[in-house]
């Protein structure tokens, strides 16, 4: 899975889910999204779901935040790192 496929993935997420009929375009991989509003707690938790679901990775309560998730980009780099990590952990341990 690469960089661009998460990218895309998530963007489709938040578009459809969160700012239906927004044009794209305005939607930046730098937009805030938890400081702006757009994802509110309770957004938080779907947006989580997806994640995990799709992705196949378990995301931590330390993750849940505006530090991890105010951006496209921010939570692109989250999900690269868990899924990274996942990769990892199917290795022998030591």
């Amino acid at each position: 899975m690469t960089d661009g496929q998460v990218r895309e993935a998530i963007r489709s997420f938040i578009l459809t889910n969160f700012l239906p009929g927004e044009a794209p375009e305005t939607l930046k991989d730098s937009t805030l999204l938890v400081t702006a509003g757009v994802i509110t707690s309770l957004s938080m938790l779907e947006l989580v779901d997806f994640i995990e679901d799709r992705f196949s990775v378990t995301l931590d309560p330390d993750d849940f935040g505006v530090a991890h998730m105010d951006s496209i980009d921010l939570l692109v780099d989250l999900v690269m790192e868990r899924v990274g990590k996942a990769a990892g952990s199917t290795g022998s341990s030591g």
